[in-house]
């Protein structure tokens, strides 16, 4: 697997495209992270030891044991993420600042961000942030790769997500080699009817939007079909129902990792995902360690990037609001 930023550079792409892809995973940590892949169809699968031979010391001439791994086969089914990018002729026309060619770049750009924010919150919340897409960390997740931080809070609470790049605990992105920009291939804007859309009140309650018409203009399609795919069902870890009476800090990161470590034969994970709100309350408690310390002077504690050289990244894509782990 590559970065999807070198999926899009080496399929040869025009600068613009490969601009466009640049400028639109600045909004999500979780893409630049993330390894991802491209594959035939719409389902993949993977074969994965999920337990080791076993073996003893024996008396000599004692028979010796018969012992092999244990394997699993796992299947990831790609789900249809829509993606189209429309521009009317008449926005062109009242835009004097920029050419056609810009204005549909920029549109292709917000498109793009928007499925790459999609994503993110798919990647942890799977069919609880959009029933029709893939299956995402809260449910893959091993149940001894889950610490609870407390009881929990109603739904007020976060988690912090530890997870694994490398070859025996990868989390990766797979794309279906039909996914257009995501897939190697060029956007292309063509022309035809852009619909016009109006917001309208129901009755009963709630809106709707409603076609009201179309103009002429530009499409550019960016549907991508995409899933998770775990190397093995360890690669994740989860520390869950964190709130701000719980509040956030090393020691309880540290503990989160030794079990990462101690269920993946010693191997660490390569990232730490956390919310906004989560990393200001590991921020200040690391600022009140400073203050125990003695260090009054310039005593603000920067902003957190790594644990033990664990890279950590906010996200906008975990929520504080999720329900309570039983």
């Amino acid at each position: 697997m590559a970065k999807l930023i070198d999926l899009v550079t080496n399929a040869g792409q025009v600068d613009v495209t490969k601009g466009i892809v640049e400028e639109a995973i600045k909004a999500c940590p979780e893409m630049q992270f993330f390894d991802a892949d491209i594959v035939a169809g719409t389902t993949v699968q993977t074969l994965s030891r999920v337990s080791l031979p076993t073996v003893a010391f024996r008396n000599i001439g004692d028979p010796v044991s018969s012992s092999r791994s244990g394997y699993a086969l796992r299947t990831a089914t790609l789900k249809l993420l829509s993606g189209r990018a429309e521009i009317t002729e008449a926005e062109v026309k009242a835009n004097g600042l920029q050419s056609k060619d810009e204005q549909c770049v920029n549109e292709a750009i917000a498109v793009l961000t928007a499925s790459f924010q999609h994503l993110a919150k798919q990647i942890w919340y799977g069919t609880g942030s959009d029933a029709k897409g893939f299956a995402g960390a809260t449910s893959l997740v091993d149940a001894s790769m889950t610490t609870k931080a407390g009881a929990g809070t109603s739904d007020h609470n976060t988690s912090i997500w530890f997870v694994g790049n490398g070859a025996k605990t990868k989390c990766g992105i797979v794309f279906s080699k039909n996914s257009g920009i995501l897939a190697g291939n060029d956007v292309e804007f063509i022309r035809g009817d852009v619909q016009i859309k109006e917001t309208i009140t129901l009755d009963g309650g709630g809106e709707k939007d409603v076609v009201t018409g179309v103009e002429p203009g530009w499409i550019g399609d960016l549907t991508s079909y995409a899933a998770l795919l775990l190397s093995n069902k360890k690669s994740l870890a989860r520390l869950c129902n964190v709130t701000t009476t719980t509040g956030l800090n090393d020691d309880m990161l540290g503990d989160c990792i030794d079990v990462y470590k101690q269920m993946n034969d010693g191997i660490a994970p390569d990232g730490i995902f956390m919310s906004y709100a989560a990393r200001r309350m590991l921020r200040k408690s690391r600022n009140l360690t400073m203050q125990a310390k003695g260090l009054t002077v310039n005593s603000y504690a920067p902003t957190p990037v790594d644990l033990d050289g664990i890279p950590i990244f906010a996200t906008n894509a975990i929520l504080d609001t999720e329900a309570t782990v039983a």
